[in-house]
């Protein structure tokens, strides 16, 4: 990807001296910028533009060219990679719509474009895009005209939405905080979101990435590079459908949306997922201040109401509030007008007038071992005071990078002298008390958190062959209980013992030898809300009752599940299903007949560790009644944590298992046992 934003050379492909031509701006940018490289323009008509020789095609260039961006029509793009193919470059930013964008039909030009790829070794960002921007170097070849007002900075930026991806470029240069590399991704035929983001990790002029996203080329790739991240990544994704609840048949399935999944994929892996444009920028801004390595916050304000917000956010959001050394508050009621001013935290300046012990004051506090962060928020009009007002920012913001701790500089004055304080001061300002300590605690929250690698090791007792011999020999669509009972049984996933008949001589036999009181289950697959159906008789204590349950169950087909009646305990659901974009997905959570009206339920990307198998129960509010309530006996977690190991590890090995659901699976002190289950196997996927 490096070649994308260290290129020494551009070809610029679709100039012209018209007024209106769009590769006039994709040119004109370049210079804007100031791009320290060799730029040559390429037209068909030829001609020149600002001083530039346009060449015909890129064979006319006489020189090496590293990266070509290109804007004609979509029917002369073929010819036009060819060129570049034969020329040597290997590096496109194909920036020219009419493709999937219009419909299917384009298909067959993708697939042309893909074979020039491949033929030459080329890689390719777009199409249907605005192009890249590399600000340390200059190289910027968006096809809208730019300004440079957007200093270079630390954050990078890979956007779907060329729109949205100028709008981030913007709002940091509002904040005069500046951006380092943009990539608008288009259509991203070739390159995608997981590539760029690789390269980004690895950049060691980027410290934080905002993504946008409106879909996920590929979520099991994205999940995996972010796992690693040891920067913080900021993703916006829109498009929030709901298209997988339409052809749910399952629990599983239908607590598990679209966005749902999206959600807990990057939760899970580390990343912080905003649905805003002001939230990301925000977050932007709270990684760029030092890690906050704990919750202990200090606070100093100039105004006494904005200190009372000030603590009322830091209660919102979990931090303490130290107080004061004696010696500090001594200091400041020494040089304050009416000797008011209270020992305490948040420190309210309101009666102190000496701004160079404002300083002072801040320094001393970012030095404590027993501060986190600091909230400075200083407010000013902008008439007696402004000038040394200016310097005190100036100087709190040398002041934060210098000592590299964490310091959230709230300033509220008019409009021209805030924007001369972030201007000259390249340093995140914030103009809400609640807004920078919610900063902070992003902040803080993302350095404390845990993410775990996917796992590679299978529990033990795992028996892959047997349970793949057992889905091979069944059709597509919904299992059969017995097929799938075994192979639940082959991944060591603990059944409430079980036995299918066919009549009622073998329902009463197989109650018989399983203990009673039984239960009996109407077994045809195709019934998948037994108790809707009226497909469950509980409670069996004799042979006159199990017939009687066998007659009635008949009606719904011969085939019945028998099993020993389980005692109490906590219903918990474990299941999952197959995402298209994200691979498979675990759903835990509070379990039985009403599992969709409680929705107590939480995802995770499969396969799972044990810890992360724990995590995954803890988030769901139903953990609570698994510690025991109201003076019950605390259930067997361990126990369930490892049904929710494995059936993660079988949802992995089988992508051909769409959706599977053990609900309920029944949680006691002793352990727990599934009592009912479910799965449907994909027609044309892969059995393994």
């Amino acid at each position: 990807m490096q070649g994308f934003f260290q290129a020494r050379s551009v070809a610029v492909v679709g100039v012209s001296g018209s007024p209106t031509n769009l590769g006039r701006a994709m040119a004109y940018n370049l210079m804007e910028f100031g791009y320290d490289g060799c730029i040559h323009l390429v037209g068909p008509r030829g001609g020149t533009f600002l001083g530039h020789r346009i060449h015909p095609t890129v064979l006319d260039v006489p020189e090496p060219v590293d990266l070509a961006t290109v804007l004609v029509p979509a029917r002369a793009v073929p010819e036009v990679l060819d060129q570049c193919g034969r020329k040597g470059i290997r590096r496109v930013v194909l920036q020219s719509a009419g493709f999937r964008e219009m419909g299917e039909d384009r298909q067959g030009l993708e697939k042309e474009v893909l074979a020039i790829l491949e033929t030459y070794d080329m890689r390719m960002i777009g199409p249907n895009c605005i192009g890249v921007m590399s600000r340390p170097n200059g190289l910027a070849v968006p096809f809208m005209p730019m300004k440079a007002e957007a200093p270079p900075g630390s954050v990078s930026i890979v956007s779907q939405s060329g729109g949205v991806g100028a709008m981030m470029v913007n709002l940091l240069g509002g904040e005069h905080l500046g951006f380092c590399r943009f990539a608008s991704i288009g259509n991203k035929l070739d390159v995608n979101e997981s590539h760029l983001l690789e390269y980004l990790l690895e950049d060691d002029e980027t410290r934080v990435v905002f993504l946008y996203l409106e879909g996920v080329a590929d979520g099991r790739k994205l999940v995996e590079v972010l796992r690693k991240a040891s920067k913080p990544v900021v993703v916006h994704k829109s498009n929030t459908g709901r298209s997988g609840a339409g052809i749910a048949r399952s629990h599983s399935a239908s607590l598990s949306t679209d966005d749902q999944v999206v959600d807990a994929a990057l939760s899970q892996c580390g990343a912080l997922r905003v649905k805003e444009q002001r939230l990301a920028l925000e977050a932007l801004k709270a990684f760029l201040l030092p890690a906050v390595k704990g919750s202990r916050l200090a606070v100093v304000s100039r105004s006494g109401g904005h200190a009372v917000m000030a603590a009322d956010a830091a209660e919102d959001h979990g931090f303490e509030l130290p107080p004061y050394p004696p010696r500090v508050t001594e200091a400041v009621r020494e040089h304050s007008r009416a000797k008011v001013i209270r020992s305490r935290n948040p420190l309210d300046l309101g009666d102190l007038f000496d701004l160079p012990l404002y300083h002072t004051l801040a320094e001393e506090t970012l030095a404590r071992d027993d501060i986190d962060a600091l909230l400075f928020v200083h407010n000013y009009q902008g008439v007696f005071d402004a000038e040394e007002s200016y310097l005190l920012v100036k100087r709190l913001a040398e002041l934060g990078r210098r000592l590299d701790k964490p310091l959230a500089l709230c300033v509220f004055t008019p409009a021209s002298h805030l924007d001369r304080n972030r201007r000259d001061t390249g340093f995140p300002v914030f103009a809400d008390p609640a807004e920078a300590v919610r900063a902070l605690a992003l902040n803080r929250d993302w350095h404390a958190r845990k993410v775990f690698p996917f796992p590679t090791r299978r529990p033990a007792g795992v028996e892959t062959e047997k349970a793949a011999a057992l889905l091979e020999g069944a059709g597509d669509g919904q299992v059969d209980p017995g097929v799938l009972a075994r192979v639940l049984e082959a991944y060591s996933i603990p059944l409430q013992p079980w036995a299918v008949a066919s009549s009622v001589e073998e329902a009463w036999a197989a109650a018989g030898e399983l203990g009673l009181p039984a239960a009996l289950k109407t077994a045809e697959p195709e019934i998948l809300h037994k108790s809707d159906a009226g497909g469950v008789k509980l409670g069996l204590r004799d042979r006159a009752e199990v017939e009687r349950a066998y007659g009635e169950l008949r009606e719904l087909g011969p085939r019945v599940l028998v099993q020993k009646m389980a005692g109490p305990g906590v219903e918990w659901l474990a299941g999952g299903r197959r995402d298209e974009t994200f691979g498979p997905v675990v759903v835990s959570g509070l379990g039985g007949t009403y599992v969709e009206v409680f929705r107590e339920t939480r995802i995770a990307a499969a396969p799972l560790a044990r810890e992360e198998a724990a995590r995954l129960l803890d988030r769901s509010r139903g953990a609570a009644l698994l510690a025991g309530a109201r003076g019950e006996a605390p259930a067997d977690r361990r126990a369930l944590e490892d049904v929710v190991e494995r059936v993660s590890w079988l949802l992995h090995d089988f992508p051909c298992l769409a959706e599977l659901d053990l609900n309920p699976v029944r949680v006691s002190p002793s352990g727990c046992s599934v009592l009912d289950w479910r799965a449907r196997k994909q027609k044309g996927k892969n059995l393994t």
